[in-house]
């Protein structure tokens, strides 16, 4: 028998090695990610701010139509859906923040160093998750106060199942950080939230929108960012139509969102 046989098996240490090493790279970053938004804090005051001002501005303007026995329903509805807004906000928002490390150079520091595109998409996403979490339990916890009845934990799994759908929001806020020009992101960011919080029925109920608008509404993720947690709140079963949306949406911005980080990889090595 060859001393060959005992020699010890070069790949069978490095691997555990380098899956060490690159987990523990992704640890750093997120940390550092998440630290340096909650460090932002006008970004904190308006994120959250924004969407406590428009529940308490919706639910002034239509309680008073209402009448007493149904204005509780409707505080519900109104803070489920600043609290997905707060979320959507939050999530791209914190996704697009990614512009400012292209912009200062630090994004093709880290590329030059070995980051992999995964360890960039899993850091934004444990920041965004971080900061988003905190500006939709301050929004239902004024809803709470404004009038809203719930069961504490039909109440609890709903800001929960909200909460874990936001991923694809914050993918979108990476590939709209990613793919702009680093001067235009907060304007189309500021647009691309618009028109999702509106198509989606968060602002305005989708039973004031024509059958063409109300097709359209069904097809982004926004409209169940609100529609599938208050089903929880409300005790109704989970529209499946909702969840397949929420996870081709996701599956769809996660490709795009490695396509392009890849692509800066591959420019950033050519320089």
């Amino acid at each position: 028998m060859t001393t060959a046989a005992f020699a010890p098996d070069s790949t069978r240490t490095e691997r555990p090695t380098a899956v060490a090493s690159a987990a523990t790279r992704t640890a750093r970053y997120a940390w550092a990610t998440t630290c340096s938004t909650f460090l932002n804090i006008s970004f904190l005051f308006f994120t959250i701010a924004l969407p406590v001002i428009m529940l308490v501005m919706v639910t002034g303007i239509f309680g008073s139509s209402v009448p007493d026995e149904a204005r509780p329903a409707m505080v519900s509805v109104t803070m489920m859906n600043m609290a997905a807004y707060g979320g959507l906000t939050a999530a791209i928002n914190a996704g697009t923040m990614i512009q400012l490390e292209r912009a200062n150079g630090w994004l093709r520091q880290l590329m030059v160093a070995g980051m992999t595109p995964g360890t960039f998409v899993i850091g934004k996403l444990v920041a965004a998750m971080a900061v988003a979490l905190p500006v939709i339990l301050a929004v239902i916890a004024v809803g709470l106060i404004m009038g809203a009845r719930e069961d504490a934990l039909r109440l609890l799994a709903a800001i929960l199942l909200l909460w874990v759908m936001l991923p694809p929001m914050v993918l979108l806020g990476l590939v709209l950080g990613l793919s702009v020009r680093p001067s235009a992101v907060a304007a189309v960011s500021t647009i691309a939230m618009m028109l999702l919080a509106v198509a989606g029925g968060l602002w305005f109920p989708t039973e004031f929108f024509p059958d063409w608008l109300k097709q359209v509404s069904y097809l982004t993720p926004t409209h169940w960012l609100g529609a599938l947690p208050y089903s929880v709140l409300s005790g109704g079963d989970l529209p499946m139509r909702g969840i397949v949306t929420v996870l081709a949406w996701t599956l769809a911005l996660g490709i795009a969102c490695a396509l392009l980080l890849r692509r800066g990889a591959r420019t950033t090595n050519r320089r």
